[in-house]
């Protein structure tokens, strides 16, 4: 999608949000962009515990496939 299209959504969205429930258009601009900042660092944590565990998970079935072989 190309930026154009990306900025327009989410002052459309700023522009509801504030007509909706009230606030400051960048107020509601600046709440959009942390949301986004803050989704983006949550599912990248998860993504680095996921691929702790699934390296663990191989280094350990290694060991035990050598122990039991």
């Amino acid at each position: 999608m190309k930026l154009r299209y990306k900025i327009s959504i989410w002052a459309i969205l700023a522009l509801a949000g504030s007509l909706l429930w009230g606030g400051s258009v960048w107020l509601w601009l600046a709440g959009i962009c942390v949301g986004k900042l803050l989704i983006r660092l949550l599912l990248t944590i998860a993504l680095a515990i996921a691929a702790y565990i699934l390296a663990y998970a191989l280094i350990i079935g290694a060991i035990l496939w050598l122990l039991i072989y």
